[in-house]
């Protein structure tokens, strides 16, 4: 039982002396430095930023196509307007978080 409470301090330990011994003597060479580990959320951002935008289009796509398949039922023609803002409200989400993300960027780099 004493192991169990134990296990987590040793995982943080584990986890922070590489950390500090690589403080302690120096960058280490080919040792990734901030602007590579940038870059690769910079990629990252704008691989799930193409692909978020993609996916609502999609949805809207297909909450059309069902707004127009639904043949005047009212419950149908309910979900595929609800689909649809759905799909708009996610494009403007997703718009926004970039929007805002690149002027944190601009704004302080």
């Amino acid at each position: 039982m004493r192991i169990k409470k134990f296990l987590p301090y040793l995982a943080i330990l584990l986890l922070v002396v590489p950390l500090v011994v690589a403080a302690a003597t120096g960058p280490v060479r080919g040792a990734w430095d901030l602007q590579k580990i940038i870059d690769i959320l910079d990629k990252v951002a704008t691989w799930l930023y193409v692909i978020g935008i993609a996916l609502a289009v999609i949805v809207i796509v297909i909450g059309g196509i069902s707004y127009m398949t639904a043949g005047g039922d009212e419950e149908k023609t309910g979900k595929a307007k609800k689909m649809i803002i759905t799909g708009l409200i996610g494009a403007a989400i997703i718009v926004l978080a970039g929007i805002i993300l690149d002027t944190l960027v601009a704004f302080l780099g």
